[in-house]
């Protein structure tokens, strides 16, 4: 059947990306509330909105967010139309209109990337890098974690192609806006600055474009002198840059439980395809501006006490520069086998994080009292987030696929009696205690609803 020629002239448009995937992620949609960090920053926006004030805690006892304001302003939308349709409808709509900005976050970061490079590679690579990107990454789990690095990395990016489609002060402004979501995403839109200035030359106007920082500079000095009477004060007091930076670069790069090769397998055809993608005159300094995204965050984060980044799935400090550095991916699409082998192991390491929450297993290190047989000397240790960094036994992929396992109810035949004893728990067990409410097994807001219709149900997940 011959496809509609309209069919054919809409998917050559960038635009056709964002819808697509924005159907699709809406999908794999889990529309409530994931992190304590992310409800930190909605609580803000309640108080905003509700109050007039920077307090989330009472009167009595007062407390800040110690986050950036930016993602507590996008907040104040869903909540305040959530609450509205709860006085008029009684329906809890506030959880599933604030994570839809995270599916909609995806699908626009995989449409700049088509506009970045429409007028150079033909439709069909396109689609190809953005299958890829959008299905074989972490960018995937992260459209249904309510996380603060997919906002920065589509702001950077979005300013990004912003300057080099020439409107620089509109680039600068979005760009910088970055830094209201997060205070250290400075050190990207830094490159960014420096880039523009690297490939312009125009040294006269790169300082004039430095007033379109202003109205994020101005946000973030107010933000923080109204929580700490400081315009200077971050709210991360207590926490540093004190993790030995060796082992936070092994972590990051080849720890068996977070290394970001493990949770973005394409990452590596990303590396092999940056060298091309630097010699060719639409990449020559863009190229370079993607590898220093990496290489900043990398020996930033392998310094920072939590390199991990947990509760994560992966290491979510490393989206931008992992994201941006898969980009170059489109000049090693000729190695189909190559690409095919990637690509698919990148797509089965998402789904244990798509099909679930990605942060199931690390809660259950966090609640359940695991142990193991202590080496060389006698008794049992408490698994913590050591062993799900470094021991392979207790890594984040194997814990998620369990959980996977047991909620298909797939039996174990591997166990023999007494073994736990010696070897400690097995992580096939680890969540023999846990039950959850209703039919529905997977993570999908759909789902969900079509369960609370059906009547609810007790299953355990033994």
């Amino acid at each position: 059947m011959d496809i509609p020629r309209q069919v054919i002239v809409w998917f050559k448009k960038p635009a056709s990306i964002f819808w697509f995937f924005l159907c699709l992620y809406s999908l794999t949609w889990g529309g409530h509330y994931t992190s304590g960090d992310g409800a930190e920053k909605v609580a803000w926006g309640k108080a905003i909105l509700f109050h007039g004030s920077a307090n989330i805690g009472t009167e009595t006892r007062p407390a800040y967010s110690k986050y950036g304001i930016g993602q507590s302003l996008l907040a104040i939308v869903p909540i305040a139309v959530g609450h509205l349709a709860r006085q008029l409808t009684d329906l809890h709509l506030e959880a599933p209109l604030y994570t839809f900005i995270f599916i909609a976050n995806g699908a626009w970061f995989l449409y700049l990337v088509g506009r970045y490079l429409q007028s150079v590679y033909p439709p069909q690579k396109l689609w190809l890098l953005v299958l890829i990107l959008g299905l074989g990454t972490i960018w995937w789990p992260y459209t249904k974690l309510d996380f603060s690095e997919p906002l920065v990395l589509t702001l950077i990016f979005w300013g990004f192609v912003l300057l080099r489609e020439g409107r620089a002060v509109l680039g600068i402004l979005v760009g910088s806006l970055s830094i209201t979501i997060r205070t250290d995403a400075i050190l990207i839109f830094a490159l960014l600055y420096a880039w523009q200035a690297w490939r312009s030359r125009d040294f006269k106007r790169i300082f004039r474009l430095a007033a379109g920082v202003s109205p994020a500079i101005v946000l973030i000095f107010t933000a923080n002198y109204v929580r700490f009477h400081s315009i200077f004060e971050k709210g991360y007091t207590g926490e540093s840059f004190s993790n030995p930076f060796l082992i936070g670069l092994y972590g990051i790069l080849f720890s068996a439980g977070k290394s970001v090769f493990l949770f973005c397998p394409p990452l590596i055809l990303g590396m092999l395809g940056w060298q091309r993608f630097r010699r060719t005159p639409h990449g020559r300094h863009d190229a370079v501006f993607f590898l220093s995204v990496f290489l900043v965050q990398l020996v930033v984060y392998a310094k920072w006490w939590d390199w991990s980044g947990d509760d994560s799935w992966g290491v979510r400090f490393m989206i931008p520069g992992v994201m941006l550095l898969m980009i170059p991916v489109i000049e090693v699409l000729d190695c189909k086998l190559l690409v095919l082998s990637a690509a698919t192991l990148g797509i089965l390491v998402q789904l244990p994080a798509v099909l679930m929450s990605g942060l199931d297993f690390v809660l259950l290190v966090h609640e359940q009292e695991l142990t193991r047989k202590a080496l060389y000397v006698g008794g049992q240790n408490r698994i913590d987030f050591e062993d799900v960094r470094y021991n392979p036994h207790y890594s984040q992929l194997l814990g998620q696929w369990m959980l996977i396992r047991q909620r298909c109810r797939l039996p174990d035949n591997t166990a023999r009696p007494g073994e736990e004893e010696k070897t400690g728990t097995r992580l096939q067990y680890v969540g023999k205690n846990i039950q959850w409410t209703g039919s529905c097994r997977w993570d999908f807001i759909w789902c969900r609803i079509w369960d609370k219709r059906s009547g609810p149900e007790t299953r355990s997940r033994n």
